[in-house]
């Protein structure tokens, strides 16, 4: 604990909540003048303010007097998995998680030290002939067997890494990995995507760990990063064999054994000149006409995190600690300390989340609405029809070939 506010905080906990100076000026009362020159650090925050400022965003008001530096998207040591399109806003919110995990753990890590019998290795690219072989030397350092990689989280885990899966709110971030020393490496998933691209992911997030710490970022990073998340996954020797012919039913069958997405199979293929350019982008369109670009069919079971639960089990049994202590301890309110960290890795299963809205001819609708027709297995059709369901319509109506569902799109048009 400081003396005085800490700007640092100010500006964490609002991002942390998704708000603009502006918002939270306008709903503490406060304006968003001197939110600015509080989080600037160029005014005294005022106590009758911190309180406002406290109620608004939801945190303690001991929160705001810890010491602590925030690290954003432009630092050198964190990096994102992310699309073009992702807003602003979702990005300092993920960065805000990512860094209050970041201090959390540093004052979990105070009384139980977690270390794991493996560690991250520095391994720079010019060092190496190729991006899959410092993938292959990860591997042997950890004295992996050959073949799939039975449980990703698991391996970060021996290595010191604490995982984190958080629901992000938006499907155009994966995940996010941050080491700032002395912390351990801090990798955040997305919870709400399919085990197979979380997986991905974290081996992903694993390269960015192992070949740019420390670097200034560049414009291959992110291809580099890709690389050695195929490699990692699926060894050359391993797999090549087993990879022809690339068609989508075998890459299906393929995926339940290497736990991969058809997509990184697919992507895997192409870097093994196994396919041509043209016939891998022949592969990917038959995937976007069956919807299986964002939902593959045949899910991989979900990997849990264990060593932030395991961490907090010891503090619980250990030290007797209740969750009330422990969200005290970590600057919180007790119902984030259950959303952030209580949640017993509760993941959501992107498959079951899309049958749910998914039902069969002849059924009665759960709700009115626009319905368009679908695959066996949710994936699009050509020339789909579209129905439009009243309050009091029962049943569905039948689809125009057999096997086909209904998918709700959204309420009836006005």
């Amino acid at each position: 604990m400081i003396n005085r506010v800490n700007p640092e905080m100010l500006t964490l906990a609002r991002e942390v909540r998704g708000m603009t100076q502006t918002q939270l000026g306008k709903e503490s009362g406060i304006g968003q003048t001197k939110i600015s020159r509080y989080e600037g650090d160029l005014a005294k925050v005022d106590t009758e303010d911190l309180l406002g400022i406290a109620n608004t965003l939801e945190f303690p008001e001991d929160f705001f007097y810890q010491s602590g530096q925030r690290f954003g998207a432009e630092s050198t040591e964190i990096f994102h998995r992310r699309r073009r399109s992702v807003p602003a806003r979702d990005l300092k919110r993920i960065d805000g998680l990512v860094n209050l995990y970041r201090i959390g753990s540093e004052r979990l890590l105070q009384s139980f030290q977690q270390v794991g019998s493996l560690s991250v290795p520095s391994l720079t690219t010019s060092s190496f002939s190729n991006i899959s072989d410092i993938a292959y030397a990860v591997r042997a350092f950890w004295n992996m067997p050959g073949g799939p990689v039975k449980n990703i989280i698991a391996r970060l885990e021996k290595a010191s890494c604490l995982v984190f899966s958080v629901d992000f709110e938006t499907d155009k971030i994966d995940e996010v990995v941050q080491w700032i020393p002395p912390s351990p490496p801090i990798v955040l998933v997305n919870s709400s995507a399919p085990s197979d691209r979380v997986r991905f992911s974290l081996a992903h997030a694993l390269g960015h760990l192992v070949m740019h710490r420390n670097e200034l970022p560049y414009k291959e990073m992110e291809n580099e990063a890709n690389q050695f998340a195929s490699a990692f996954l699926m060894p050359e020797h391993d797999i090549i064999d087993e990879l022809a012919p690339v068609t989508i039913q075998h890459m299906l069958e393929l995926k339940q054994y290497w736990k991969v997405s058809m997509q990184a199979l697919i992507y895997r293929a192409k870097g093994l000149e196994i396919i041509s350019e043209r016939r891998y982008t022949s592969l990917f369109q038959k995937l976007s006409r069956f919807g299986y670009r964002k939902q593959e069919p045949f899910p991989i079971p979900h990997e849990k995190p264990r060593l932030i639960g395991d961490l907090l089990d010891k503090y619980k049994t250990e030290l007797g600690y209740s969750d009330e202590e422990l969200a005290q301890l970590l600057r919180i309110r007790v119902e984030d300390l259950k959303k952030w960290y209580l949640t017993d890795s509760k993941i959501i299963d992107f498959q079951e989340a899309r049958m749910a809205k998914r039902q069969r001819p002849g059924n009665k609708p759960n709700k009115p609405g626009e319905y368009i027709e679908r695959g066996p297995r949710g994936g699009k059709v050509p020339n789909p029809r579209i129905v439009t369901i009243e309050p009091g319509d029962s049943p569905l109506p039948p689809t125009q070939k057999p096997g086909r569902t209904w998918e709700r799109t959204g309420p009836p048009e006005p």
